[in-house]
């Protein structure tokens, strides 16, 4: 009975032993078919050549600048800011500072009145179309009243802002910004071409303190 016993585990074992010998056979077979179905595929591809196959094996210098010309070109970088126009700083709900466009010779004649204006209301009847010299009057008059609620120094202003001008084809319209220290005057100058730039008209648009109240009721206060 022993020896029957035996017979039938050493059976057994080998019965175990010979299956596992099986399946790494199947797995080591299957194995080798794989890698020689991928190494044909490999071998009868057309595979494309490098590009630039340097750049692999170079290591790139973190802090490269963007001027390298291997980066990018003067001649693209030009390209790249034509695409942006440029901007330009304005005056909050007054004007735009954006004067590359204004009339060379009404630039001129609007520096000069300022200049005139930051010294004295008098003397401004030569900027100011001879028809409408009464316009002149009155803006000299109210002008002078709001000059009054200043701390004036020796001048009247002590700079200037020419804005963007509004043109048409029979009048062209300047908003420009006076400023004494804190406070400032808010003008619409009027003009039109005869035999050079003329005004026609001036419009206080309002003053007050650039930094706090902005308008001529609450400087009143």
């Amino acid at each position: 009975m022993k020896k029957a016993l035996l017979y039938v585990a050493i059976t057994f074992v080998f019965f175990l032993v010979s299956c596992s010998n099986a399946q790494n056979i199947v797995l080591t077979s299957q194995e080798d078919t794989l890698r020689s179905a991928l190494n044909d595929k490999s071998n009868k591809t057309i595979w494309t050549k490098e590009i630039e196959p340097d750049r692999l094996s170079v290591k790139l210098n973190a802090n490269i600048s963007v001027i390298n010309k291997d980066i990018i070109s003067p001649q693209m970088l030009g390209s790249v800011k034509d695409l942006q126009s440029p901007v330009y700083p304005e005056i909050k709900n007054f004007a735009s500072l954006d004067c590359t466009t204004m009339n060379k010779t009404l630039l001129s004649t609007l520096d000069d009145f300022c200049k005139q204006l930051s010294t004295s209301t008098e003397n401004l009847e030569s900027f100011f179309v001879s028809e409408y010299f009464f316009n002149y009057v009155f803006f000299k008059a109210d002008f002078e009243e709001i000059l009054s609620n200043f701390k004036k120094g020796e001048e009247n202003f002590d700079h200037y802002v020419i804005c963007k001008a509004f043109e048409s084809q029979d009048l062209t319209q300047v908003p420009i910004r006076l400023y004494n220290k804190k406070d400032f005057v808010d003008l619409s100058v009027y003009l039109t071409y005869h035999n050079g730039y003329k005004i026609t008209q001036i419009e206080v648009i309002r003053w007050g303190k650039t930094y706090g109240e902005s308008d001529k009721e609450q400087s009143k206060k």
